[in-house]
């Protein structure tokens, strides 16, 4: 634990021996932000023979605003999480919760079928492309930016419920993507339009989140 002005930051750390890192980084990703009212505001995934991810999220607890570092290390099996806020004790319970949620989806996912696997796998990237694609809007990113993760985050749920009862997200992202992909892609989406495609990314997280929990 230590102490910078008024917060207060606090570090737990989780080994995994599993050899599909970029999945431990969506899992802790989605213990982190499929909880209400949590933002993306930092991402980056290295591009190298070594998977490092990093994410950093915002967050409240019990009416503080806390920040929640995540990052996994391929090199070191390690998973780090850390939340920065003021009130230590609510920081060490909303970590521990975490880590017990992490920990329990990374011993349900080694026992899963090949093929239940691969529909987690891209439900999982589809989660992270929807809180991907209102970090894009917030900060205002060309309409390129949020179109890739629109389009990207459809198709692998399309994918995740392959031959299954279709849910109404496949239709509503294709209607999404035609009424925007005419518009200048350098440019950012019109205020109005931003923000009703952020509100609607909430119902494909819900969509999302359910069928990920159907598996942890």
């Amino acid at each position: 634990m230590e102490e910078t002005g008024d917060r207060t930051e606090v570090k737990r750390t989780l080994g995994y021996d599993i050899p599909e890192s970029a999945v431990v980084f969506r899992l802790i990703w989605y213990a982190v932000a499929s909880r209400p009212g949590v933002l993306l505001n930092e991402y980056s995934e290295a591009e190298s023979q070594v998977f490092e991810g990093k994410a950093v999220f915002s967050t409240k607890i019990e009416d503080h605003k806390v920040d929640v570092r995540v990052r996994v290390d391929e090199a070191q099996k390690m998973v780090e999480v850390t939340a920065i806020g003021e009130d230590p004790a609510a920081l060490e319970k909303y970590l521990d919760e975490i880590n017990t949620s992490a920990g329990n989806s990374l011993k349900k996912y080694q026992t899963l079928p090949d093929d239940v696997k691969g529909k987690l796998r891209r439900a999982l990237v589809a989660k992270t492309c929807w809180d991907r694609l209102v970090f894009e809007i917030l900060n205002k990113a060309s309409l390129g930016a949020v179109y890739f993760q629109l389009a990207h985050g459809r198709e692998m749920m399309i994918k995740a419920i392959e031959g299954e009862d279709m849910m109404s997200l496949p239709l509503t992202t294709s209607g999404w993507l035609s009424r925007i992909e005419s518009m200048p892609r350098e440019e950012p989406l019109p205020g109005n339009i931003a923000s009703e495609l952020a509100k609607k990314s909430i119902e494909w997280k819900k969509e999302t989140h359910e069928v990920i929990a159907r598996y942890l």
